[in-house]
């Protein structure tokens, strides 16, 4: 995927703009989604067979980014959960949403240019850890973390070099961030999910994660049904970072409440299922109406 050109603006405050079903199919047919399935393609192809910590260029744009991320995570630190039992989450997260929301745009400035672009990017931050209203958090607020990422490459912020290290340290960082906030302030999966689907939250790191570990000498995709082996290679794998997240957050046999990530287990080798993760990605997440209508879109991720 090519650098993209740097827009003058005019910028927008990123909105809703699939209203109904067949919105979603306009969508498919769009330059939007196109750029979308690039970028993640893009990002995809980067880590193929590389572990966290693989030596890359790292820019300074993205050190900044990883610390607008650190800064982020002050956030939580300094709004911890209430005392007392909560049945829909811990309301201390809307006090941590509020605080983000107050603090986005001037947290962008050390690193976003031009700044009249940081109306249309703080929306996307706003979504990208979760709900306030509902306390909860899945697969749409994570894409629009991953449109954020995109939105900065259309600014011409991040080049082709930095696509290893937005996956390995940028996305990485913000998943981290992403747990942190769920085990904090107890978010529910947002949406209907059940045992059948791939993970209660997260979908992009199992892509990605499955691309870091291909042609793999001696992790092959059975690894996951071992706990010692899961928690060994977590530091180092996306994929083995969730199922390791996987395995403390839920209780019982792992074949029981993840049977998708189970039976992609026997799958024999790791292109196969990263192949197949990016054609899931479509079919579970950007087909789904009820995700894909709380999409946000602008000038950098445009959809007309």
């Amino acid at each position: 995927m090519e650098a993209a050109p740097s827009p003058c603006g005019p910028f927008v405050v990123a909105v809703k703009q699939i209203k109904e079903p067949n919105d979603v199919k306009r969508f498919h047919a769009s330059t939007a989604y196109n750029q979308l399935i690039d970028w993640l393609k893009a990002l995809n192809a980067s880590v193929i067979s590389k572990p966290n910590s693989t030596e890359c260029h790292q820019s300074e744009v993205v050190t900044k980014v990883l610390e607008f991320i650190a800064n982020i995570s002050k956030l939580v630190d300094e709004n911890p959960p209430v005392e007392g039992s909560h049945r829909f989450g811990n309301p201390a997260f809307r006090a941590f949403h509020e605080k983000l929301t107050q603090n986005a745009a001037e947290l962008h400035k050390p690193f976003i240019s031009p700044e009249e672009a940081i109306p249309e990017l703080v929306p996307y931050i706003l979504d990208s850890f979760g709900n306030p209203i509902r306390i909860d958090y899945g697969t749409g607020h994570e894409l629009h973390f991953v449109i954020w990422m995109y939105c900065l490459h259309a600014l011409g912020l991040f080049k082709p070099e930095d696509y290893t290290a937005l996956v390995v340290r940028v996305f990485n960082q913000y998943l981290k961030l992403c747990r942190k906030v769920q085990q904090t302030y107890g978010q529910e999966p947002a949406g209907s999910r059940g045992v059948w689907c791939l993970d209660d939250h997260q979908f992009i790191p199992f892509i990605w994660g499955a691309a870091q570990l291909r042609d793999h000498p001696d992790i092959p995709p059975s690894t996951v049904t071992n706990k010692s082996l899961v928690e060994r290679y977590a530091d180092e794998y996306l994929y083995m970072a969730c199922i390791a997240y996987i395995n403390r957050v839920k209780t019982g046999p792992f074949f029981e409440h993840s049977p998708d990530l189970y039976n992609i287990s026997g799958v024999p080798v790791w292109e196969k299922i990263n192949n197949g993760m990016l054609r899931k990605y479509h079919d579970d997440v950007l087909a789904k109406y009820p995700i894909m209508q709380h999409v946000l879109f602008g000038t950098l991720f445009a959809f007309h």
